[in-house]
């Protein structure tokens, strides 16, 4: 428990990095192979299966993580695998109870759920994934609490590698018989990809079992007193990503309808879906491998220091977490204003989608934050805050997407400025939150001043790069590349010499602490 959760974070965000550097390689690809449409249809069933893992997994990998957290604080090695064993038989359970009652809801769901009636197929593709998920959640949420990110993060890699040959392979051999079943091949590819992701992690984690290992429950009592824990934790982290996933489902819902309404066609709207959110949200959420990789490891680590009654911890680690979500954010926001067109068009072929990109950025910064201050505000045993912010955020979304859909001269550029609003929202009422319950402050010149004019002498560069390459080689590839290349390393040293960035920080990192 000693390791820091800056470490583990990064070993989380490099794994997430590779996969995130394949997966947009991959996307790109099947996005040239079965255009927007193609990409619209699996965008509109997969939030409703993500919406099933949800509920199937109940919280519980999170709560996992807490509990053998607090247990490995008291020495307690045992209780560790107990909580394992325990949550493993649940969600074994549970996986299997759910993936029965999709498939017999189903039909339903054709008839009064899907607005385009080509998803049904893709949707009985990706049911036996549910039980896949339930498992393999556990063995990451058990070795995030030992504050043990390298199984989780081999496992990812693994599953990724998998998911990109063979959806390739599935969606070039199924095309011909129609584009609906070549999202077919790319839901069954997912489906394999998982599953071999499990099997890594199960191999790892057998390979490195103790001497006196043994597959135990713990005593009824000791299973009643964890069960009701696991309910305590779980039940406000359920309810906060069963809202989200529901909010993503009702924009898969609503958002079709309401082009719908104002003259686009099904196939338009589908397709139109498929920019936003295969491309440009996809784009948007690459610093999500950051983010995500320390809202994951703060849990456990702001845990460890609640456990321990060390409030300066708890604060120094969430002032941490919420300045590196800003430092990483910044060069990606820029980036996104000032070369949209030119990303969407090099990497999907898809420069029409490059002014969806340059709006949602002006709430990006904001999401990034959002996903950061629920991790700590969880790690807090607080996730009914997180949830509360998401709910008012989400019904804020919901409304804009109905009245600005409608607005002459928005249209769709309205409904994308719906999803700005709720980033801001939720990320101001969680800033608020963290202000009231910890010792958390932003020290305005350091954490946001500096931040910012980097990133504005980084949108310079980036636009300079690009002109001078552009205008001597005539690649739109090769300026991109050349103008990334050089913007963000120039953006990271200059944080650096701003004092922003602390060596000291740079220490905790692998790969950073070799040069200090």
């Amino acid at each position: 428990m000693g390791k820091s959760f800056v470490r583990g974070a990064f070993i989380l965000m490099l794994a997430a990095s590779v996969n995130r550097v394949i997966g947009f390689i991959y996307q790109a690809i099947i996005y040239r192979l079965i255009g927007p449409e193609g990409m619209g249809l699996y965008n509109l069933v997969y939030p409703i299966y993500i919406l099933i893992i949800v509920v199937t997994t109940a919280g519980i990998p999170l709560g996992i993580s807490k509990l053998v957290s607090e247990s490995e604080v008291g020495g307690n090695r045992r209780r560790s695998y107990q909580i394992l064993w325990l949550s493993l038989l649940i969600l074994i359970c549970s996986g299997i109870f759910f993936t029965l009652l999709s498939y017999s809801i189903a039909p339903l769901l054709k008839q009064h759920v899907f607005v385009n009636q080509k998803v049904y197929p893709i949707f009985l593709c990706l049911l036996p994934g549910v039980i896949i998920v339930s498992i393999s959640s556990a063995f990451r949420g058990f070795f995030q609490g030992l504050m043990n990110m390298n199984p989780p993060a081999v496992g990812q890699v693994a599953e990724q590698v998998v998911r990109v040959f063979a959806g390739f392979t599935m969606a070039t051999l199924l095309l011909p018989r129609g584009l609906q079943w070549a999202v077919v091949g790319i839901s069954l590819a997912s489906i394999v990809g998982e599953l071999i992701g499990l099997l890594v992690m199960l191999f790892i984690f057998f390979r490195s079992k103790p001497v006196n290992f043994r597959m135990e429950l713990p005593h009824y009592r000791d299973c009643i007193d964890i069960l009701r824990q696991l309910i305590d934790m779980c039940t406000p982290i359920t309810l906060g990503r069963i809202a989200a996933t529901i909010m993503l489902t009702a924009d898969s819902l609503l958002i079709p309808v309401m082009l719908k309404k104002v003259g686009y066609t099904t196939s338009m709207a589908t397709a139109l879906y498929g920019q936003l959110t295969s491309v440009a949200l996809t784009l948007l959420f690459i610093p999500s491998v950051i983010t995500v990789s320390l809202a994951t490891s703060l849990v456990p680590a702001i845990s460890e220091a609640v456990a321990q009654n060390r409030p300066y911890v708890v604060s120094s680690r969430t002032s941490t977490a919420v300045r590196v979500t800003i430092i990483a954010g910044i060069p990606f926001i820029a980036a996104y204003l000032v070369l949209s067109n030119q990303l969407t068009a090099v990497i999907y072929g898809s420069p029409d989608s490059g002014v969806f990109l340059r709006t949602l950025a002006i709430g990006g910064l904001f999401a990034y934050l959002q996903q950061t201050t629920s991790g700590v505000l969880q790690g807090l045993g607080l996730p009914a805050i997180p949830l509360k912010n998401m709910l008012i955020g989400g019904m804020l979304k919901i409304a804009a997407i109905s009245t600005l859909a409608f607005i002459p001269g928005l249209g769709f550029i309205g409904i994308i400025q719906s999803y700005n609003l709720y980033f801001i929202l939720t990320a101001v009422l969680n800033i608020i939150s963290l202000y009231k319950f910890t010792a958390f402050r932003l020290v305005f010149l350091n954490d946001t001043i500096k931040p910012f004019f980097a990133g504005i002498c980084t949108a310079l560069l980036f636009t300079k790069v690009y002109t001078l390459i552009f205008n001597a080689v005539g690649s739109a590839s090769a300026a991109v590349a050349l103008s990334i290349t050089t913007g963000f390393p120039a953006y990271l040293l200059l944080v650096i010499l701003l004092g922003t960035l602390k060596s000291s920080e740079l220490k905790k990192i692998p790969v950073f602490n070799k040069f200090f």
